[in-house]
């Protein structure tokens, strides 16, 4: 609740300043960078500072959201998405650097290996959430789809031409003048329902009530999936209390439950797309 008064409050003063969410995806680029060069320094007040930097990150996304000025368009949606994917590869990069200045040996194949999870990751949960293709009509589809639009057309355009006013019959085959109409009888109750009595509704479960009958359960799908907020939060921790080649273990570890759990429960990868 605080966060979001405080990002809102935020989006709202540096709209003011004419930032757009373009602007705000080019700041926490940069405020990744100052988190890459505190990893770099192999020790408790490099992971702190780094963290905290981290943190930096994830309030301006939250900020961004919340903004109103500048494009929202499918070019603002491509760039945010790739500079996000900028930032952590940023990130990765200054705990391989701090990595080999502290003198483990194998850093730089353990960010491979971290890249190469978290790519595999992307790649599994975009091509769960992509839409199908529509079905390409054959030849004979076209006909028949063109027949049935006319047939369709013509019931709604036969409604618009005004019949004649000429004389039917009633049901006695005796012939009524022009005007005059003969009361017929309206269908009778249905068997089976009691007169004076309607069918009940069918009764609904709203998604809110959904939502807090398994609040634990979209929780845990959410962290599953391993978004960038939770990859985030791990390089804080492991960085911080023991060393990088810790952190790239945990992003590997992470990324192949992330991709497990898409496979057994596709409902998961909509948990987190980045």
């Amino acid at each position: 609740m605080a966060n979001g008064t405080v990002a809102r409050s935020t989006a709202r003063l540096l709209e003011r300043r004419h930032v757009t969410r373009a602007g705000m995806s080019r700041i926490a680029v940069m405020v990744s960078v100052g988190a890459a060069v505190w990893f770099t320094r192999p020790d408790t007040v490099g992971g702190l500072a780094g963290s905290a930097f981290l943190v930096a990150v994830l309030f301006c996304d939250s900020v961004r959201e919340r903004m109103r000025a500048g494009r929202y368009d499918a070019l603002t949606l491509w760039l945010s998405a790739m500079l996000s994917q900028l930032r952590e590869y940023i990130v990765y990069l200054g705990l391989a650097v701090g990595a080999v200045l502290a003198g483990a040996g194998g850093a730089w194949g353990w960010a491979a290996g971290a890249l190469v999870a978290l790519a595999l990751r992307d790649a599994l949960l975009v091509a769960r959430e992509a839409p199908p293709a529509p079905p390409v009509p054959s030849r004979r589809g076209r006909g028949a789809g063109k027949a049935a639009g006319e047939a369709a057309v013509a019931p709604a355009a036969a409604g618009l031409v005004p019949r004649p006013a000429t004389g039917g019959h009633d049901r006695d085959g005796a012939a009524v003048p022009s005007g005059h109409r003969t009361a017929r009888p309206g269908p009778g109750p249905r068997p089976g329902r009691p007169r004076g009595r309607p069918a009940a509704p069918p009764r609904r479960v709203s998604g809110a009530g959904a939502r807090r009958r398994a609040p634990a359960a979209d929780l845990a799908r959410r962290l599953l999936a391993f978004p960038q907020p939770v990859r985030f939060l791990a390089i804080a921790v492991t960085a911080t209390l023991w060393d990088p080649r810790i952190s790239f273990v945990t992003l590997i570890v992470g990324c192949a439950i992330a991709i497990t759990t898409a496979l057994v429960d596709p409902a998961a990868a909509h948990g987190g797309r980045r």
